[in-house]
């Protein structure tokens, strides 16, 4: 137990440290790269399998709660770009995955998770569940998130700025006790129980996406839950500790066989954000910077924040962004594990 709670307090300020730089996704990043570190150099690093469940259902309540019941009605006016974002986002994925299978020593579900557009703190959670190299994953998913936060906006500096829609910032922002509140503890609650359900039913990354769901249903129901930011991070910090636990001297020294696929992924994930926008500001007639933000690779909020920066619609780009990784986490991975059990 004192091993653990070091190993806990280590990943803590390795997570801390990297998100003090800014670095995206630190606080993961950092507890990850601590306890790997520790475990290719001790022996006294041990994550128990429980921290997996916990951490999924802690990242899944997160996704869930991200989702604001305000923005409900706007749905139905983005369900058609939505859909089409996330068909033309798989056919990306499916590629890329095939590309780094025949250029890496990855496995075809490894390959096929690590190019999936979905979060740095869900999808390696997602790839342990299901058999894959979390590590690899993880290294990966960090390399899509920077791409999409680095290159992304330059796309949208070299369009016409009469194709943005201004949006007034909100300056009154909902403050949220930095312990919860009864709303926040009860969902949680809701959460590891429908994360557990998902986990006896068998269910593929089940636990996650239960715990998802349920939390969806509580807001759809009018349950409007907050949460402070030290949730956000406890997520990020378990999943990290535990994908760390799980990296050996064999994963270190086989990182340099990812550099051919981590640039084929940028590549084409950068290619087809650009190709995608184009068409959803076409067919949908929605702003051209908007559309392209809308089908970044890195991250919801992310994005929403570097919309509103730019003078584009932030409230738009983080629904189709949330609901493109709702469905990406939930749908994709499915899909990706029965291409690979089928292919053997």
């Amino acid at each position: 137990m004192g091993y653990l709670a070091l190993t806990i307090f280590l990943a803590f300020l390795g997570g801390f440290f990297l998100h003090k730089l800014r670095i995206p996704g630190g606080m993961m990043l950092g507890s990850v790269l601590t306890v790997a570190v520790l475990n290719i150099n001790t022996d006294f690093v041990h994550i128990p399998s429980e921290f997996r469940f916990v951490a999924q259902c802690i990242a899944g309540a997160y996704i869930g709660m991200s989702v604001k019941r305000e923005n409900f009605p706007r749905m139905k006016y983005l369900i058609r770009p939505i859909l089409t974002l996330l068909a033309g986002l798989f056919v990306t994925n499916l590629v890329v995955g095939v590309l780094i299978y025949l250029t890496s020593p990855l496995d075809l579900l490894t390959s096929f998770l690590s190019a999936v557009p979905g979060g740095i703190s869900d999808t390696p959670l997602i790839a342990a569940d299901l058999g894959a190299d979390a590590a690899k994953v993880t290294v990966l998913q960090f390399v899509r998130l920077v791409s999409g936060l680095a290159v992304v906006p330059l796309l949208i500096r070299y369009e016409p700025r009469e194709s943005a829609v201004k949006e007034k910032p909100s300056l009154i922002e909902k403050k949220v006790s930095p312990f919860g509140s009864v709303k926040l503890w009860s969902a949680l609650f809701v959460a590891f129980l429908a994360g557990y359900l998902g986990d006896i039913l068998g269910v593929p990354a089940g636990t996650l996406i239960f715990a998802m769901i349920s939390v969806v249903i509580l807001k759809i129901l009018k349950l409007e839950v907050m949460f402070p930011m030290w949730f956000k991070r406890m997520a990020q910090l378990f999943s990290g500790a535990y994908i760390g636990s799980h990296f050996s001297y064999q994963d270190f020294a086989d990182l340099k066989l990812l550099i051919l696929p981590a640039l084929i992924m940028v590549a084409l994930n950068i290619l087809t954000c650009y190709l995608i926008g184009h068409f959803l500001a076409r067919r949908y007639e929605l702003p051209l910077s908007q559309a392209i933000l809308s089908s970044s690779p890195a991250g919801a909020s992310d994005m929403a924040l570097i919309a509103s920066d730019l003078g584009v619609s932030g409230s738009d780009v983080a629904m189709i962004q949330i609901a493109r990784l709702i469905g990406a986490v939930s749908v994709f991975p499915q899909i990706f594990y029965l291409i690979s059990k089928f292919l053997g």
